[in-house]
Order: C-alpha cells, then sequence, then structure tokens
C-alpha cells in the first residue's frame, strides 16, 4: 500500500492528498461534500486544476460511501491516483506538496498492525487475519487421528506413540503451510491459540523468524465462536501493544541517556534517519513540526538553513517535517510505533528512535 507512495518521485505539479472522514453513520454525505469543496478551493491556490477536477468528479460521481475513511493521492502530471478506503476514519485533512503526505496513512496503519491469529489442535490449524477490528479466515489445514485403542498393556503405549507421531505430523504440516502463508501476507505479529500442549509443538516447527513475531499465545478451542474470538484476539492485542509499547518507550529513553543506540529529540532522530540508522522511530501523532527538505539529496533539518550543508543545493520549506522523516524511515526498512500522550516520550522531545548501529 504505501510502496507507490514512497517510491513516488515528485514532478513539477505537486501531489494532492487528501484525508477524508466518511463515517455515514456520524455525518451525511452533503457534509463530506461541502468539508471537500472547501478542501478543493483551499488547494486551488497550489494545485494542478486537473487534479482538483478529477478529485470532485470520483467523489461525486464515482466512489461508493462503504468506508469510514478515504485516503486519496492525485498528480496527473506524475500519473499518480490512489484511493485507498478504511473500516477506520481519518481527520478531514488536505496537503498540496511535492511528495505524497502520507503521515495519517502511516499513523493508521502502525496503531492498526496487521496481526495472524492461529488456532490449532491434533487434527486441524485455522488460520486468520486480523486488523482494524476485522477477522477475516484464510483457510487452515485439517486430517484426521485414529480414536482410543481398545487393548491395553504394551499394545496401547505402542498405539498411544503412533498417535502421538501423528498429531505431531499434523502440526508440522500446519506450521509448513503457516509458513507460505506468512510469505505471502506479510503480517506483522502472530498470536496463536489452542492447548498449551499443541501450541507449543505447532510453535517448535515454526521458522526462527516467524517465532520472534510471535505477541502472545492463549488457550481455546479450535471452534471458539467468531464473535467469541473477535472479543479475545481486541483484548490480546491490547494488552501486548500496551506492553510493548511501554518497554519500547523505557529502553530506548535510557539507551539514549546513555548515548548508546538510540536518539530523543527531533535533530538527532532526523540525523539518524537521514543516514539509514533507525530501526524503529517512536512519534507522538500529534507532533508537528516545520523544517527543510534538500530536493537534490534528501537531507532533512528542522533547523532555519537555506542551504543543504551535504551538497550545497538550496533547501525546500516544509510545513510538516515529520512526514519526510517517516517516509524516509520507511523507505531504509525501519519501522514506526506511534505512541499517544505518552509522558515520556512527551519529555524525550515526542520523538526517539532505537538504531541499527
Amino acid at each position: 500500500m504505501l510502496e507507490p507512495l514512497l517510491n513516488y518521485v515528485p514532478k513539477k505539479s505537486p501531489v494532492v492528498s487528501l484525508y477524508l472522514n466518511a463515517d455515514m453513520t456520524k455525518r451525511l454525505k452533503e457534509e463530506v461534500m461541502l468539508v471537500l469543496k472547501g478542501f478543493l478551493k483551499e488547494a486551488s491556490e497550489k494545485a494542478d486544476p486537473e487534479d482538483l477536477r478529477k478529485i470532485e468528479d470520483f467523489f461525486s460521481l464515482e466512489y461508493d460511501w462503504q468506508a469510514k475513511g478515504v485516503a486519496l493521492f492525485s498528480c496527473a502530471e506524475g500519473d499518480l491516483w490512489l484511493v485507498y478506503s478504511f473500516p477506520k476514519p481519518f481527520n478531514d485533512e488536505i496537503q498540496v506538496l511535492p511528495e505524497p503526505y502520507i503521515r495519517p496513512l502511516v499513523h493508521l496503519l502502525s496503531s492498526h498492525e496487521r496481526y495472524s491469529i492461529i488456532l490449532v489442535s491434533r487434527e486441524q490449524a485455522r488460520f486468520f487475519s486480523f486488523q482494524m477490528g476485522k477477522l477475516e479466515e484464510l483457510g487452515g489445514v485439517s486430517g484426521t487421528i485414529p480414536g482410543k485403542h481398545k487393548q491395553g498393556g504394551w499394545a496401547q503405549a505402542r498405539y498411544q506413540r503412533h498417535i502421538d507421531e501423528l498429531a505431531a505430523q499434523q502440526l508440522k504440516n500446519a506450521a509448513e503451510n503457516f509458513a507460505k502463508l506468512w510469505d505471502k501476507e506479510k503480517f506483522s505479529y502472530v498470536i496463536i491459540g489452542g492447548t498449551e500442549e499443541n501450541v507449543k509443538t505447532f510453535t517448535d516447527f515454526l521458522p526462527g523468524p516467524i517465532q520472534e513475531a510471535i505477541a502472545t499465545t492463549f488457550t481455546t478451542d479450535i471452534m471458539v465462536p467468531i464473535p467469541e474470538l473477535e472479543e479475545e484476539v481486541v483484548n490480546l492485542i491490547e494488552g501486548f501493544e500496551k506492553s510493548r509499547n511501554e518497554e519500547l518507550v523505557r529502553q530506548i529513553l535510557t539507551e539514549a541517556a546513555k548515548g548508546r543506540k538510540a536518539t530523543s529529540g527531533l535533530d538527532d532522530t532526523l540525523n539518524a534517519i537521514r543516514d539509514g540508522r533507525v530501526n524503529i522511530l517512536l512519534l507522538d501523532p500529534e507532533f508537528k513540526a516545520s523544517g527543510k527538505k534538500c530536493p537534490n539529496c534528501g537531507y532533512m533539518s528542522s533547523q532555519r538553513i537555506e542551504i543543504c550543508p551535504v551538497c550545497s543545493s538550496a533547501l525546500e520549506e516544509r510545513p510538516d517535517i515529520l512526514n519526510n522523516a517517516l517516509a524516509e524511515t520507511l523507505r531504509k526498512g525501519g519501522k514506526i510505533v506511534t505512541l499517544s500522550e505518552n509522558q515520556e516520550l512527551a519529555k524525550a522531545g515526542y520523538i526517539a528512535s532505537l538504531l541499527r548501529y
């Protein structure tokens, strides 16, 4: 989703980036259209008229008004036209900039990461995707384990070993099938449910990178009703993310205070992003700062300087330099974690990062 926006090469004409709250349970279509027309009028001083006409026609004639949030990016000269719909609303916003304004989109995605939910038993595995409150079943694998043996003694023990081996093979097959799904779907984290024994056996068969992505496990029945599963998953994710984020803040700010592999504050973090050293970027979604960006080498700064210290090109104004910082972090393989109203992060300047080196 983000790749075409991150790879976009700026043209002479700017990009119009539009975010709308299109939740029809909260506002009327006419209200949204009124907001839209106000935005288009506001953007008319900077944007290509062709982009504005195309956007107005899209919402007047084509859009189906089913989603709660809409993100749209348009630049006719750059052959850019992307529309994304979400079950979560955005705050209404329009930006006309040389590059796509991805910040609201990044914040939405980073605060609603995609989880894989796996339910396992000795005979079956079910695979789900969970993101933005939506649980979707993606298939699974199943087999048959024979019933109990009627004889006792040595024959019974041998038969039970045979049953256990079949069950382990079933779980191994399920793990191999999920590994293929993982490579295809690009989940962020994994949650595994079942009996303690089955979850452990299944986990042991998973490749190392997937094991490292396990957020948590829980005890459940393979055929748990979907509404009950959804409720359980929401609670598990909330608990995991709260614990993860608190630990990240402690770790990063401790490392930064000791002058080790971390930064805190805007300027130090911008320098690390530019050098490609950021592994995880922590950012308060409400924090904004103007700055300068070099159109030639990509240098970013919040300082009031006119000439790029790297390549001597004239720097360009950016109303929100964090948009460029997020894009550059993602382009260089970093991860974004959004933290709202975190007091420790606020004291550190609302932005921090964990470095690769």
